[in-house]
């Protein structure tokens, strides 16, 4: 170490720059990650554009990067026994040292995802990310009243969320408030949240060019982008238990 290095060393120490920079250099270990779309549902009435789409994005964003392992699922294979059982598979792998992510893409009703044979309660998905190891536990919802899971936490103060869960960093990133819709536009290639939360994975969210994108960072950017893409429509909210610089993806 020159004379230089000691100095700014030094000058660190004393400024209380040291610990924090320390913090923001945390990189993402292994990720594991189970990605669902549901663009095709049983029957016409509820067929929607994009999901499909969203889901098999999130996979490729993720695939670039070394440290994930991902399962992706759509239309007719996202039922509630195969999504749990691939959530129950994927996420045992993790280590204290490791994240795990959930990303789903389709219908949403308030406190409820529309799987392709039903509805299925965020609890059911949260019961089984709390069993997992991983320090770091994640859940992105692009559907409709999405934002209802937030609600739902604070009217019960967290009583309802198993202790594993609650005694780690868990971050919720939904696609909209509790009584708005999630937008999608056929001529593009996915919905207004996935579009730009790929972006912003990709390395737009990284304000301070280090190569590591935290939570808030992306929320950031893509609470800034839906909003303005959809005239102020569709506000996405970022809730749980994690630290603001909690670091999603690295690169």
């Amino acid at each position: 170490m020159n004379r230089r290095t000691v100095i700014l060393a030094l000058l660190m120490l004393v400024l209380g720059l040291g610990p924090a920079l320390a913090q923001t250099q945390k990189k993402v270990n292994k990720i594991y990650i189970v990605t669902c779309g549901i663009a095709d549902y049983p029957g016409y009435d509820m067929d929607l554009a994009l999901c499909a789409n969203d889901a098999k994005t999130i996979k490729q964003v993720f695939e670039k990067n070394k440290k994930a392992s991902c399962i992706l699922l759509t239309n007719s294979q996202v039922t509630k026994a195969t999504v749990l059982n691939a959530m129950r598979t994927q996420f045992a792998k993790a280590t204290k040292n490791d994240a795990i992510l959930f990303f789903y893409s389709g219908h949403g009703a308030p406190g409820q995802l529309v799987f392709y044979d039903g509805l299925i309660e965020y609890k059911d998905i949260k019961n089984i990310m709390a069993k997992s190891k991983a320090g770091s536990k994640m859940i992105f919802a692009d559907a409709c009243f999405s934002g209802k899971m937030r609600n739902e936490q604070r009217t019960n103060h967290n009583t309802s969320v198993p202790a594993n869960l609650r005694n780690t960093e868990v971050m919720f990133f939904l696609s909209s408030r509790s009584d708005e819709t999630s937008i999608e536009r056929p001529s593009m290639k996915n919905g207004f949240f996935t579009a730009y939360l790929q972006r912003g994975l990709r390395g737009g969210a990284d304000a301070n060019r280090d190569r590591t994108i935290t939570a808030r960072e992306l929320f950031n950017f893509v609470s800034q982008g839906v909003k303005k893409i959809s005239n102020d429509k569709q506000h996405p909210v970022m809730w749980g238990k994690f630290k603001h610089n909690m670091p999603v993806i690295s690169w």
